[in-house]
This record gives structure tokens, C-alpha cells and sequence, in this order.
């Protein structure tokens, strides 16, 4: 075979394999993230100021599982780096998927007892849940491998790579899809309806400037009690100003979102496209060329707020990136370039 149709046979054989892919991954960037966390809960639990509750997960745990003292904070992100690398590379993946979004739930669900509520684990932890009963998860893995080649070498038919029932897939995808939809559900159940859409809110939040709170590392909550009851928020403290907003360091940046922030055509445009870009989540189940666009479009959505308020949500771009039909793209570019015709893309089987 020659060096041209190995390659060819190599990219077919990842192209077609977008849950592996998506395992090898997330598992990297969740585990991170999840470290990262980590480091931060262990810099405030001594602090008065950030007193536990109990989230609906980190209720059924016992009492040691809150206990970070040192030498459990150093075990813990050893066990967490462990279990991530083993999930990405597929040794015991299933198992280590499933730790893996189990420390997920306990170190963000910790942060949620705090007052913290990052978004970035969510949707990813989820995924993770899933791609550890799923079929499709490890066919590009070292588990595969050791079962194909070891274990049931010469003893009965092995599964092709490329057999992957679609259900999987498609469960992931309306994961996906269902994040998206109830995010511009909850814009306008909490946003008092449509007036979400006058752009206020996001002006608020591209405008924050509490980030250059010179203690903007304890969070800082301003509240106006005197405000009528009809123009608080979900609070009885008339909440209007956080330091959890706009995370942008840099001034040029900066500059752009107060320019958008101070337009007010603009925000209500990129308000109401927001929200109906969430709102029509599930157009991924109408067709390859429909889902391609919508993920794609889900890409640059985050890579907008990244640059206007440096929340990079990369988590969420790599699945939609994995999630997209790249034989549709392979077939569009083969098209339009001759030069791609040696590869010999082939049809796909990812719904």
C-alpha cells in the first residue's frame, strides 16, 4: 500500500470515528478544567466569606469528600490528570469516562455551593456521561485494540471499526441541541420575557467593569434594596452588578465591547439573534448541510463572546467541531479542489 492510500485510509478511518475522537478530546480539555477548578476551591475553602452548601449532587456525598487539606488536594488532581489521560487514550475508557464525569459533578458542584456557577463543565460533563455507554466511544482506542488483537484474536468475528449504530451519536447531538434550546428558553423565562430582547442585559455584561476591582478575586455582589419589587431580579437584594462578568483583559477589545454595548441597534440585533440561534437548536436533526451550519455558527457564537468578554468556552466548540458531517465537507472540498480527489473520501456513518 502505497504512502498515499495509507493516509487516505488513516483520514477515513478518524473521519469516520467522530465519538473516538470526541473521547480522546474532551477528556484532555474537561480534565483541565476540571484541575483548574480544583486549585481555585482549595484557594477559598478557608475563606469565611465562601461558606458550603450542599448542591443536589455534593448532598449524597459524605463529609471527607470536603475536607481539602493538602495532601487530598495533592491526590485529588493526581486521580483527576490520571483518569483524564486514561479516558483520552482509551485504556479502561469506559470506567475512566465514568470517574471522570463523576469528578466533574463533585469539584463544579463544590463551586456551585460557593456561589460559583460556571457553565464551561456543564454540557461537556454530559457529553462525557454519555460517551461512557454509548457505542462508537472506543473504536480508536487502546482498549479496542487489546481486545481485537489480544483477547479475541483468531477466537470469534470482531466488529468493524466503522459499525457504529447511529443512536449514539445522535444522543450526543441532541444533548447538544437541547443545551442550546433551553439556554434561550431560560433568556426569556428569566429575562421577564421578551424584554431580553431589548438588549439591556447583554449591554450590562459587555459594559461590566468590576474585573479591575482591585479585589476583584472575592466576589463582590451590589444589590440596591431600595429598588421597587418589580425591578429586582431573582432576588430580594436588588441585584445589579457583579465581578463575574466580563473576564476581557485586553484594551483593544475592551474597546470593541463598549462599542457594541453603547449601540443600542446592535444589541438588540445580536440579542435577538441570540436567542433565536438557541431557539432553533434542533434544525441539527434536519439534515447534514442544516447541522454543519448550525455547529459552525455555534463555533463563532463562542468564539464572539470569547473576544468580548474572554469566556472561551472551548469545551463546547471542540464537540460542536467533532459533531459536524466531515464527509459533507470532505465531499464539498473534493469538488471544489481536483487535488483532494487522491484521498477517496468515503461515505460516513454518522447520521
Amino acid at each position: 500500500m502505497s504512502v498515499l492510500n495509507k493516509l487516505s485510509a488513516a483520514v477515513y478511518t478518524i473521519l469516520n470515528q467522530p465519538l473516538s475522537v470526541l473521547r480522546f478530546g474532551l477528556a484532555i480539555l474537561l480534565g483541565k478544567k476540571t484541575i483548574e477548578q480544583l486549585y481555585f476551591i482549595y484557594d477559598v475553602t478557608d475563606n469565611g466569606s465562601y461558606a458550603l452548601s450542599k448542591t443536589w449532587f455534593t448532598s449524597v456525598l459524605p463529609p471527607s469528600f470536603f475536607d481539602f487539606s493538602p495532601g487530598y488536594f495533592k491526590t485529588l488532581v493526581i486521580v483527576i490528570a490520571v483518569v483524564a489521560i486514561t479516558a483520552a487514550v482509551g485504556f479502561l475508557g469506559r470506567l475512566n469516562l465514568l470517574l471522570l464525569a463523576f469528578f466533574s459533578f463533585y469539584i463544579f458542584g463544590v463551586s456551585e455551593g460557593i456561589g460559583i456557577f460556571d457553565h464551561h463543565a456543564s454540557l461537556p460533563t454530559q457529553v462525557i456521561l454519555a460517551l461512557a455507554l454509548v457505542p462508537g466511544t472506543m473504536k480508536l482506542s487502546i482498549d479496542y485494540a487489546l481486545l481485537k488483537y489480544g483477547y479475541f484474536k483468531g477466537k470469534m468475528p470482531f466488529p468493524h471499526v466503522s459499525n457504529n449504530p447511529k443512536w449514539g451519536f445522535n444522543l450526543i447531538l441532541a444533548l447538544v441541541a437541547v443545551t442550546y434550546f433551553t439556554a434561550g428558553i431560560s433568556k426569556l423565562r428569566y429575562g421577564h420575557g421578551l424584554n431580553w430582547l431589548d438588549g439591556q442585559t447583554l449591554g450590562f455584561y459587555l459594559k461590566e467593569k468590576t474585573y479591575l476591582y482591585k479585589e476583584g478575586d472575592v466576589q463582590l455582589i451590589i444589590g440596591d434594596s431600595n429598588l421597587p419589587d418589580d425591578h429586582k431580579w431573582k432576588d430580594a437584594l436588588g441585584f445589579i452588578g457583579h465581578t463575574y462578568a466580563n473576564y476581557q483583559v485586553s484594551p483593544k477589545l475592551r474597546a470593541i465591547a463598549g462599542y457594541v454595548a453603547n449601540n443600542r441597534v446592535l444589541l438588540i440585533a445580536l440579542s435577538v439573534g441570540s436567542v433565536l440561534f438557541e431557539l432553533l437548536a434542533f434544525v441539527v436533526f434536519i439534515n447534514s448541510r442544516y447541522r454543519n451550519i448550525y455547529l459552525i455558527s455555534a463555533i463563532v457564537f463562542h468564539l464572539s463572546i470569547g473576544a468580548l468578554m474572554g469566556i472561551s468556552f472551548r469545551q463546547y466548540r471542540f464537540i460542536c467541531f467533532c459533531l459536524m458531517d466531515w464527509n459533507l465537507i470532505a465531499t464539498y472540498l473534493s469538488n471544489k479542489l481536483q487535488g483532494f480527489k487522491w484521498l477517496g473520501f468515503k461515505k460516513l456513518s454518522t447520521g
